[in-house]
């Protein structure tokens, strides 16, 4: 049986993932941040749940130091855990470090640890990663500046990654853009971010899934990231 790890499948795309990974057969391993009425359908599912907050380094180390014993073959490993917060400018130095601190531990070093403790086991089925990086590391947004620059990193490093394990093992990434509105978004936003989306709709999460899917079939595809944002890239915002 083939073998995913998915990163934040507490809700969203992560929880949508899951579900259609366990459609094609694979076992499913899902690590969620913080307990949500979602995760007992995942777990009726039979998917393999862990809890951990990427974002404290104790429950990260805890967590990258289990998966061996959670698979010794690993045939797609897919980093989608992401904190989407914006700076706050009135914070003190010390909350801002503890801020970036944050948004570098769920974006970067998280999925660092990982790939290097499940580099053995990607070899061993000569698996794939797929990285969940955003249109903005190109295009940073002011009001988002750390979230913006810990994506950047993210978006080298699958780079450098895809160069240091081929050809054993392929590192691509997905630069998602206006997939699903949250429910805080109020319509004045969605009518704005709609009209910079020279496709104007909201895209859903299946074009990010049929993206996937191209990565993990298409075996002559590494350190390529592909963007799935209805063309929003092309604008500025």
């Amino acid at each position: 049986m083939k073998t995913v790890l998915i990163t934040g499948v507490g809700r969203r795309l992560g929880f949508f993932l899951a579900h259609q990974f366990v459609g094609l057969g694979y076992r499913v391993i899902g690590q969620y941040r913080s307990e949500r009425t979602e995760l007992v359908e995942l777990r009726d599912l039979g998917v393999t749940l862990v809890q951990a907050d990427f974002s404290q380094r104790t429950q990260l180390l805890g967590f990258v130091k289990q998966l061996p014993q959670l698979c010794d073959s690993l045939d797609v490993l897919i980093h989608n855990a992401s904190l989407f917060v914006s700076d706050e400018p009135n914070h003190s130095p010390a909350e801002q470090a503890e801020f970036f601190d944050a948004i570098y531990a769920v974006h970067m070093l998280a999925p660092k640890l990982i790939n290097e403790t499940m580099h053995s086991a990607l070899c061993r089925a000569k698996g794939c990663v797929v990285m969940m990086t955003d249109i903005y590391a190109q295009q940073p947004h002011a009001k988002f500046r750390s979230y913006c620059a810990s994506k950047a990193g993210l978006a080298n490093m699958l780079k450098a990654y895809a160069s240091h394990w081929a050809p054993e093992v392929r590192v691509n990434g997905i630069e998602p853009g206006p997939m699903l509105f949250l429910d805080e978004h109020d319509q004045q936003h969605r009518e704005r971010v709609l009209a910079q989306t020279p496709l104007a709709k909201e895209g859903g999460i299946a074009p990010v899934w049929q993206t996937i899917e191209l990565l993990i079939n298409n075996e002559f595809l590494t350190g390529c990231s592909i963007k799935v944002d209805g063309g929003r890239s092309l604008t500025q915002w």
